[in-house]
C-alpha cells in the first residue's frame, strides 16, 4: 500500500491507492444444478464449496471502503439459485445501496420470482444457447420449454407487480453446433422480452471441445453480424458481439470497468479466468491455468488488498496491455511460458498474454 512507483522506459509512472472499485463480482457457489458440456466445472480440480451468509456479510462490510462500487454481481462458476441463503443475500445487497446482477441457467427461476422481483434486482441474464430443444439438450442436458416458460413466468408476474425490473438479458456460447441456428434467438427473445443478447465465443476445456470453435478462420463473422444486425429493429433488442479475430488492440473488461472478483474461497481474484485450475485450448493448443488470488479477506481487508503493490502493478500492466501475444507468436509451440499461465517472457505473473477474454473473443457478462 502507500504510493506505487513504476519505472517504464526511462519514464516513472507513480500509482497512489484507490478507492475506485465499480463493480464486484462475487462468487456465492460453485455447485450447479446442470452439468452443461462446455462449463469450467467438468473440467476443473478445485472443491465445490458454498459462501456462508456470514461470511458474504464480510464481503458486504469491505464494500464500504469503495464509494464508487456501484454494482454487486453475484456470479462466478456457479448457479446462484441453488444457495440456500440467496434470497437473503440479495436483501442485504438491495438494502445497502447496491445493484444487484446475476447470472443463471433459468432452471430456478420460477421458484423465487417473486422475490427477485419484489426484492428489486436490477438485472438477470439468462444462459440460452440454443432455441430448439435437441440441441439445448445436447448443450445444457435440460428441457428448453421448462427454462422458456420460467422466463415467460418471471415476466408476466412483472406485468401484474407493474414492475420493469429485473431487466433480462440472454447470453449465448457461439460455436458450431448452434452457429446456424442463432438467428432464430431473434424472435424468441422478443417473445421472452429480453432487451439484449450478449453473444461471447466457446473457451474450450478439452481438446473435443476445440474443435467446436468458430473464430479459427473457418466461419464468416461479417455475414453473420451483418445478417442479425438487418434484423434487431424487427424484434428489438441489442445485441453485443464478441470478436472473431485475433486484432492488435486488447482491453480487459475487468479492468477497464475497475472491477474484482471475490471468490467462494474469499480469495480476491482480477477475473473469471483466475478464479479457478483448469486446462484450456488456445485454438487447440492446451495450457493450465492456475487460479491467482492477490490476497484473502479472511486475512486483509479489500482495501489493503486492492492497493497491493502486487494488484496495482497487475491493473497498470494489463491496461497498458505491458504483456506478449503468445496467440500468434511464431514460438507458441516450443516456448514453455506458453504451458501456464503462471508468467511469460515479460516476466509478468500471472500472465494474461494468451487470454481470449483479452482479445474479446470471449466474453463475460
Amino acid at each position: 500500500m502507500g504510493l506505487l512507483e513504476l519505472k517504464f522506459q526511462g519514464y516513472t509512472v507513480q500509482i497512489p491507492d484507490g478507492r475506485d472499485i465499480k463493480k464486484a463480482y462475487v462468487e456465492i457457489t460453485t455447485f450447479c444444478n446442470l452439468n452443461c458440456k462446455m462449463c469450467f466445472r467438468r473440467f476443473w480440480k478445485d472443491k465445490i464449496l458454498e459462501m456462508s451468509l456470514s461470511d458474504y456479510f464480510r464481503v458486504l462490510d469491505n464494500f464500504k471502503d469503495f464509494p464508487q462500487l456501484e454494482t454487486v454481481y453475484l456470479g462466478g462458476i456457479g448457479e446462484p439459485l441453488v444457495h440456500p441463503e440467496i434470497v437473503e443475500i440479495i436483501k442485504e445487497t438491495k438494502k445497502r445501496g447496491y445493484h444487484v446482477e446475476f447470472g443463471t441457467n433459468g432452471t430456478l427461476l420460477n421458484k423465487y420470482a417473486k422475490e427477485l422481483i419484489n426484492l428489486g434486482v436490477d438485472k438477470i441474464t439468462v444462459s440460452i444457447d440454443a432455441p430448439e430443444k435437441e440441441i439445448y439438450m445436447d448443450i445444457r442436458g435440460t428441457d428448453f420449454n421448462r427454462v422458456e416458460d420460467n422466463v415467460m413466468y418471471l415476466q408476466s408476474l412483472k406485468k401484474e407487480l407493474k414492475r420493469s425490473n429485473p431487466e433480462i438479458w440472454l447470453e449465448v456460447v457461439l460455436m458450431k453446433s448452434n452457429i446456424n441456428i442463432v438467428e432464430n434467438l431473434l424472435p424468441l427473445a422478443d417473445k421472452l422480452g429480453i432487451t439484449t443478447i450478449l453473444m461471447s465465443n466457446l473457451m474450450p476445456f478439452s481438446k473435443e471441445l476445440s474443435k467446436e470453435i468458430i473464430y479459427d478462420g473457418s466461419f464468416d463473422d461479417t455475414i453473420f453480424i451483418d445478417r442479425l444486425n438487418t434484423k434487431i429493429g424487427k424484434y428489438r433488442v441489442r445485441i453485443i458481439f464478441p470478436r472473431f479475430k485475433l486484432l492488435t488492440e486488447r482491453k480487459c473488461q475487468f479492468i477497464e470497468n475497475n472491477s474484482t472478483v471475490i471468490g467462494v474461497d474469499m480469495g480476491v481474484y482480477p477475473c473469471y479466468r483466475l478464479l479457478h485450475s483448469y486446462t484450456e485450448y488456445i485454438y487447440g493448443r492446451e495450457k493450465f491455468v492456475n487460479k491467482y488470488s492477490f490476497g484473502s479477506l479472511n486475512e486483509k481487508s479489500l482495501f489493503e488488498i486492492w492497493n497491493s503493490d502486487e494488484y496495482k502493478r497487475f491493473r497498470f500492466n494489463v491496461k497498458n496491455a505491458l504483456f506478449p501475444s503468445c496467440t500468434d507468436c511464431p514460438l507458441e509451440n516450443v516456448c514453455d511460458f506458453c504451458l501456464t499461465s503462471d508468467s511469460d517472457c515479460y516476466n509478468n505473473t500471472p500472465s494474461c498474454a494468451d487470454c481470449l477474454w483479452y482479445r474479446g473473443i470471449v466474453q463475460c457478462p
